[in-house]
């Protein structure tokens, strides 16, 4: 007799440490396969700021991106747009020094000034080529006030220096022009500005000449609204605000009447088209999509293996115990709870194996991976041992008594 309980007594611990065992290795592999979707949904969320989509609008060719006429609603729609980011736009015109006549302007004309509403607007002129004392460059560029910046071959050559004031008569460039002939007309008043900083020679991405002065972009449009002329942006640069919703994107751009290219359309100086240069995201996004898609389309086989091998396991230390269910039904015990006392301990193993496991699993997995992995277990497992022993608890006492071991 002391014999058949000890090895009873045997068998249960054995039974006890597989539950516990496994119930370790299961969190452990839902784990990974939880933290693997993750991964991948995160390198999906981190794509736009890894592999971000230029914009540039274009004629409708697409032969030209800058030196164009780019209306001033346009610039205002993409300002307001949420689903734009990173705006760049410049008008560029040509200027001289002081007041002088309208026929004299073939001599005066010397300047190039240009404005823009941030430094990457002009050419390749970055933040750090500009040189200032009394304020920050962002903060220059996003003022309406008359200052400017001035490149240094042509402070030292005119013997300006910063904190200057400068007179300026500029000349824009008439939209109606004929392709290949661009008329200029003065803009009927002269504008003083204020010298605040300094930049460092470029060469002009947006003309083939080199960027003498710059003023901000608002300063630039209210000098256009105060000669009573339309405001047009020469070149217009951006990305997409978030590149998951680019579809949401390119119909918005459709609403503010952005068109795709046309190969067959003329030559043209009127900027109404825009190119997104999406196929290095789009061809990396759908790549990550697939593999999260792949491995959630396997979620469900993970369920029903969890639940599987929790029937599997609780039949197995379930028939190590059919003498003691046997005893409780014979005690008058129904079926149903008869059971319960069984699927608690097997629960409670499989509860103690989640914790061992969640502390090996906590060094490389976030909290929230953690509490789905432990959901996904004990909600499968508890329907797997529930079927085990519901199905020992329809055997009649006699058939549980007479199985042999």
């Amino acid at each position: 007799m002391l014999y058949y309980i000890k090895c009873s007594l045997m068998r249960r611990k054995a039974a006890n440490l597989i539950t516990a065992g496994i119930s370790i290795m299961l969190v452990l592999l839902l784990n990974l396969y939880f933290g693997s979707v993750r991964s991948y949904q995160a390198q999906l969320s981190d794509l736009a700021e890894n592999v971000p989509i230029f914009c540039q609008i274009t004629n409708l060719n697409g032969t030209m991106g800058n030196g164009l006429f780019i209306s001033e609603s346009t610039v205002e729609a993409l300002e307001g747009s949420g689903q734009v980011k990173d705006l760049s736009y410049m008008a560029v015109m040509m200027a001289g020094e002081g007041d002088f006549q309208d026929a004299e302007y073939s001599k005066h004309l010397n300047l190039y000034v240009v404005g823009a509403n941030n430094a990457r607007a002009v050419g390749e002129l970055t933040n750090d080529m500009i040189h200032m004392e009394s304020q920050d460059t962002d903060a220059f560029f996003a003022s309406d006030r008359m200052e400017c910046i001035v490149n240094e071959k042509v402070l030292a050559k005119r013997g300006w220096k910063v904190g200057d004031r400068i007179t300026l008569k500029c000349y824009y460039y008439d939209p109606a022009s004929e392709l290949h002939k661009i008329d200029i007309h003065p803009m009927g008043q002269t504008a003083e500005a204020e010298i605040v900083g300094t930049m460092e020679e470029i060469s002009g991405k947006t003309n083939a000449i080199s960027t003498d002065v710059v003023i901000p972009a608002r300063a630039a449009r209210n000098l256009f609204k105060q000669s009573g002329l339309t405001f047009f942006a020469d070149t217009v640069t951006f990305h997409v605000g978030n590149p998951l919703l680019l579809n949401d994107f390119k119909e918005e751009m459709q609403n503010i009447g952005l068109m795709e290219t046309s190969a067959e359309a003329g030559d043209s100086y009127t900027g109404c088209a825009l190119v997104v240069r999406d196929a290095e995201f789009i061809a990396s996004a759908t790549d990550l999509r697939r593999s999260i898609e792949m491995l959630q389309s396997f979620f469900p086989v993970v369920c029903i293996l969890v639940l599987l091998i929790g029937y599997v396991v609780s039949s197995l230390a379930g028939s190590s115990r059919r003498e003691e269910f046997a005893l409780m039904r014979l005690q008058g015990v129904k079926r149903r709870r008869a059971f319960l006392p069984f699927l608690e301990e097997q629960m409670l193993l499989v509860a103690l194996g989640c914790l061992v496991g969640d502390a090996v699993a906590v060094a490389v997995s976030p909290v929230s991976v953690i509490v789905k992995v432990n959901g996904v277990l004990l909600l499968a497992y508890l329907i797997g041992a529930m079927a085990a022993y519901g199905q020992m608890s329809r055997k009649n006492v006699v058939s549980l008594l007479s199985i042999r071991r």
